[in-house]
């Protein structure tokens, strides 16, 4: 694999629009109709209009038999790992072809977990995940409670358990971005900005900071939780932080994140088109998915 440096001349993308109406990784329902919420936004036209090379895919097929339960400790298992098998199939086509990335919409964090297994699979190395998030999402699986995946996607990702199969990601691998909550395993590795930080240095200067900690060859996915953003901004989320990033703030990481080269994954979580009721949130994530992914 050639060396992509950070500083490198982008080489021309096309962009793979999925739909990943999952619910089982959730604490809650609704996730169904989030992926249309985004094309009623007209998120492939806008993108078509600026000049990127964009595919809608569909969504994925989620099998209707997944089961739903309250079992410790993870909610609806193993619906999730289903999910993430079938992700994994769909994705690993794309990922074999230099210049093609999944751009995932509609979906909850646990599916960074399958994206993953996908880079895996397709032959990516020291994959790194940029993970945008008013949450740390470490929850370690416990037999005395019950969780959702989403809650505890990168304890999911980083550490070996019965409940995924491949080598987990390296914790220092992780850089979470944007947590206005403490994480639960502070001593687990997985690099943290908090949102204070944030607002200290600088949306674009702290993506820079974390861009620049990433080896020159590594392959990225890039995971944007809708619930970094300060609820007062943006209402649509599935888990609101009434202190969190301003929505250009938000652009302003995302563009910077997403505008790499080593970027091989895209996903947008947790917004919630239960709670957008004039699809006001589904037209400003547009807006920044294409501010984002529009050549300069």
């Amino acid at each position: 694999m050639t060396s992509r440096g950070i500083d490198s001349t982008d080489s021309p993308r096309t962009y793979h629009i999925l739909g990943v109406p999952l619910r089982s990784g959730s604490w809650t329902p609704g996730n169904e109709q989030d992926p249309q919420a985004y094309r009623d936004a007209r998120l492939f036209e806008a993108l078509e209009a600026a000049n990127v090379s964009v595919s809608d895919e569909g969504d994925l097929a989620v099998p209707s038999y997944l089961p739903h339960h309250t079992v410790p400790p993870i909610r609806n298992w193993p619906g999730p790992r289903i999910v993430w098998d079938h992700l994994r199939e769909r994705l690993t086509p794309f990922l074999q072809q230099p210049g093609h990335v999944p751009l995932l919409i509609g979906c909850d964090c646990s599916v960074v977990v399958g994206s993953a297994l996908a880079l895996a699979q397709s032959g990516a190395h020291d994959l790194h995940v940029v993970y945008v998030d008013g949450d740390v999402d470490d929850v370690q699986a416990i037999g005395e409670r019950c969780q959702s995946a989403a809650y505890m996607a990168l304890w999911l990702l980083t550490e070996a358990s019965p409940f995924r199969d491949g080598a987990p990601v390296p914790p220092s691998n992780v850089h979470v971005v944007g947590n206005s909550k403490p994480a639960e395993r502070p001593q687990s590795g997985i690099r943290t900005t908090s949102l204070e930080e944030v607002r200290r240095l600088g949306a674009r200067a702290v993506a820079e900071r974390v861009r620049s900690a990433i080896p020159a060859t590594a392959d990225v996915l890039l995971h944007f939780d809708v619930d970094v953003l300060d609820f007062r901004e943006m209402p649509a989320m599935y888990f609101p932080h009434h202190d969190g990033l301003t929505l250009d703030e938000g652009r302003a990481l995302f563009e910077t994140f997403a505008r790499d080269p080593r970027v091989r994954v895209i996903e947008l979580a947790e917004y919630a088109s239960v709670r957008d009721f004039d699809r006001s949130g589904a037209r400003a994530l547009t807006d920044m998915i294409v501010q984002g992914l529009a050549t300069r």
